[in-house]
């Protein structure tokens, strides 16, 4: 995901939680294309400072909550990746 500034895809005073709006817009480009399987996204820090303009831990609940649906991987120490295999809505369910 390059660095660009997207703090008008955000609005501080809508009815919408700050942190749904950046998953959504994360999980936009992911759906799209934009953001390919096993790309790396930007640091939290990058992502609150230079493109969103929110506070980290808004971009850190945004990254958990694409994680717990299984678009994203997080891998402590080296970043935050796309799913390989990003979540379709299934059960989920192993190999069985």
């Amino acid at each position: 995901m390059a660095l660009e500034d997207r703090r008008d895809r955000i609005n501080l005073d809508g009815p919408r939680l700050v942190w749904q709006q950046v998953a959504d817009d994360i999980e936009a480009d992911i759906t799209s294309g934009r953001l390919r399987p096993g790309a790396k996204l930007p640091n939290e820090r990058e992502m609150a400072e230079v493109q969103y303009g929110v506070a980290r831990v808004t971009v850190r609940r945004a990254v958990k909550e694409l994680a717990d649906r299984g678009l994203l991987v997080v891998v402590h120490g080296r970043g935050t990746f796309v799913a390989e295999r990003p979540a379709s809505g299934g059960d989920g369910g192993g190999e069985g």
